[in-house]
């Protein structure tokens, strides 16, 4: 049995649901935190750092080499340990660092205390070394690469679990530069179609279940967007070996689609799987619009207007109002069109008030009425919010399956 443990982005429990998406049956999911999740495959992860990059909410994969009780104080010996045994020919100073996830205690006294004894026992083995913690935090991930830990040297993580405690090698970081490429430079950007995030339309491919984390499947899926825009999810879906087709009420808007579509072909020159785009109105789709079988349907709806602050309890209502009958259309539409056990998953709006977020209440309920199941995203949870800090208007990500 091989364990890897996966490092949680920001939004955890959005990066838990993608994560648990794409496991496959026999993938156990051994230990859940507020930062991490542990799982274990029959086998070693051939490449790692291909089946990161099909992962828009996981920030590291590290393969596990220790498990310990909770109540181990030696934390370094560990680490030591499978450093001089893994790195005892390199040569030169040996590079390292150290991450510490789910403790509860200030992490820069640990890893502080940590890096020292470690630094003494690689000496003691004749082990020339150097640490690169920043004033004894966890590393960032531009420090890792700049400093190509994974090739040259080790990130070394220590990861509180439920019951014991797991020694972890990073073997894959989250390429930043590269989701930044994708965003920033593609040709079309258009802020107020709401500049879905490149991270967040991988994830939301992915709480599809399509995705196999190591493998190309033998026949691509065929992925639908109904509320394509500048087409952010299909050339996400392009670049994750999906076939893809979109369709918008907006001509110009699709344009912009499809310039963006032939800006990721020409970035990505081994890619062979199909797009095409239509000029439609979603809440009028007929079959023959889709000759295609569609295997699933991933989109955001209309957000409603750009808001720096939240709206009265009237505009509220206005604006939930315009966006919910465009949907129950949608859904109405799109129910014949689909085979059963089809999903759906789809990002509504909601406006966060401080603490609280304002979300169209009753829709889901009024979905399943139309022969759709409402599947959670995790246990106990229907739908996921994602945000960033400054946002008023923010995403609710919901996964519906075709009865």
């Amino acid at each position: 049995m091989n364990l890897y443990a996966f490092i949680l982005g920001r939004k955890n429990l959005l990066s838990t649901a993608e994560i648990l998406a794409v496991l496959k049956p026999e993938n156990h999911v051994l230990d859940l935190g507020r930062e991490t999740l542990i799982a274990s495959f029959s086998h070693p992860l051939s490449r790692p750092q291909d089946s990161l990059d099909k992962l828009g909410g996981t920030t590291k994969i590290a393969e596990v080499f220790g498990e310990f009780p909770l109540s181990t104080q030696d934390l370094a010996s560990p680490v030591s340990a499978h450093l001089i045994e893994t790195l005892k020919d390199h040569g030169g100073k040996l590079p390292y660092g150290l991450s510490i996830y789910n403790f509860s205690q200030r992490h820069e006294a640990i890893i502080k205390r940590v890096l020292i004894n470690v630094k003494k026992e690689l000496k003691s083995a004749g082990i020339k070394s150097r640490f690169i913690n920043k004033n004894f935090g966890n590393l960032k991930t531009a420090a890792i690469i700049g400093e190509k830990l994974i090739q040259k040297g080790a990130e070394i993580l220590i990861i509180e679990g439920r019951d014991k405690l797991f020694f972890a090698r990073t073997v894959a970081i989250q390429d930043i530069d590269a989701y930044s490429h994708r965003d920033f430079n593609r040709p079309v950007r258009d802020a107020r179609l709401g500049m879905l995030p490149p991270k967040l339309a991988q994830i939301m491919i992915n709480l599809g279940g399509k995705t196999d984390l190591e493998n190309p499947p033998e026949k691509a899926a065929m992925l639908f967007d109904p509320f394509a825009g500048i087409g952010t999810i299909l050339t996400e879906g392009i670049r994750m070996k999906y076939n893809v087709v979109g369709s918008d009420i907006n001509q110009k808007v699709l344009d912009g689609a499809q310039e963006n579509i032939l800006w990721t072909y020409q970035q990505n020159r081994s890619i062979t799987h199909t797009s095409r785009l239509f000029l439609k109105d979603a809440t009028t789709l007929k079959k023959n619009d889709l000759p295609e079988q569609i295997d699933l349907v991933v989109t955001e709806s209309y957000l409603g207007p750009p808001l720096s602050r939240v709206p009265d309890q009237e505009q509220i209502k206005r604006n939930f109002g315009r966006i919910q009958e465009t949907l129950i259309r949608f859904f109405r539409a799109i129910h014949p069109i689909l085979q059963p056990k089809t999903p759906i998953i789809i990002s509504f709006p909601a406006y966060r008030d401080g603490s609280k977020y304002h979300t169209i209440q009753n829709l889901p309920s009024e979905i399943e009425q139309l022969g759709f199941k409402t599947d959670p995203l995790i246990p106990g949870r229907e739908s996921l919010i994602y945000d960033r800090p400054d946002q008023t208007v923010c995403r609710e990500i919901h996964r519906f399956i075709r009865k």
